[in-house]
């Protein structure tokens, strides 16, 4: 399975805001700080976008992580009061990264309670693009048999042949399940040519698991 590039790496980690700032510290010194230090391009300018009864969500959009001494990697930042998300488009282990050392910044220069203290959790969700020249219709000769059934009943094409054939699979959890997990899809990319072989997949996974899986499926094709 070739990654031709991640649409989006999030990473989720479920913590009670409150359970941050337990002395009800005033936060509002905090947003310059962050702003200088991750150098976001969007943030809260006004009062009313951090406090209130209609504040769902606080955005950092724009910004910039140093990963390593060569990479910097594009960052969004969203807070809510029961976590914190964050989106790049390399990885999720890189949004990991990124939220560790928020999480540590902040803790130690406003004097907050360490987030591994009070961190309840962590989900991910995964996009890529990727290509691959397997078909799905090889899962099963049955399925090669019922796309090539479904071609030959569709009328008024003649001037333009067209072929069906399996273009993707998805795998959910029973939906009794409180907060269900994202599903893991594996699917054509629209509006592109089948002869592309472009797919794209989400999954509820950390970004290198997920491409693991990928080859794992891809191996399961003819």
């Amino acid at each position: 399975m070739k990654l031709l590039s991640v649409k989006q790496a999030r990473s989720i980690w479920l913590v009670n805001i409150v359970d941050l700032n337990p002395r009800g510290l005033s936060l509002f010194g905090l947003i310059t700080p962050i702003v200088k230090k991750y150098k976001f391009k969007i943030y809260p300018t006004k009062p009313e976008e951090l406090i209130g009864k209609d504040v769902m969500e606080i955005k950092f959009n724009g910004g910039s992580f140093q990963k390593d001494t060569q990479h910097n990697i594009a960052v969004d930042l969203t807070i809510f009061n029961d976590g914190l998300v964050v989106d790049t488009r390399s990885s999720t282990k890189d949004s990991d990264a990124f939220l560790n050392d928020f999480l540590n910044y902040v803790s130690k220069e406003f004097s907050l309670t360490p987030y591994l203290e009070v961190l309840r959790s962590k989900i991910y969700v995964s996009e890529v693009w990727v290509q691959t020249d397997k078909l799905l219709n090889s899962l099963s000769p049955k399925l090669d048999s019922f796309a090539k059934r479904i071609t030959s009943l569709i009328e008024g094409h003649s001037h333009h042949p067209i072929a069906y054939e399996t273009s993707g699979i998805i795998f959910w959890t029973d939906p009794v399940v409180a907060n269900p997990p994202t599903p893991f899809r594996f699917e054509r990319i629209i509006d592109r040519p089948f002869a592309e072989n472009r797919y794209y997949s989400i999954a509820p996974l950390q970004t290198d698991v997920h491409l693991e899986m990928l080859d794992e499926l891809e191996s399961i094709l003819i």
